[in-house]
């Protein structure tokens, strides 16, 4: 039994095969996972707080912080692959 979860966003018109016997020779089934099937109201609140003592590393995540009026070199540097997260600052 069990469970194949599609995980991730294809391109659309992507396809995929595969032979539906195998699912059902061993009582599988496929699903779709859409964003993690997070729950906004429930979720956000808990990375915040978890965010708030430290469990939650993000900051460790961004590469570099830009400007808005420094878009097209944060742009850039993320095309060139030498940043894999930067955060634009809108303010």
């Amino acid at each position: 039994g069990g469970k194949i979860v599609m995980v991730g966003m294809p391109a659309s018109g992507a396809v995929s095969s595969y032979e539906p016997v195998n699912f059902a020779a061993v009582g599988q089934s496929m699903i779709g996972s859409k964003m993690g099937d997070v729950v906004i109201r429930r979720d956000i609140p808990w990375m915040i707080d978890l965010y708030g003592q430290g469990r939650l590393k993000l900051d460790e995540l961004i590469s570099r912080r830009w400007r808005l009026d420094e878009i097209n070199e944060a742009i850039a540097d993320t095309r060139s692959g030498s940043a894999k997260r930067n955060v634009i600052m809108l303010k």
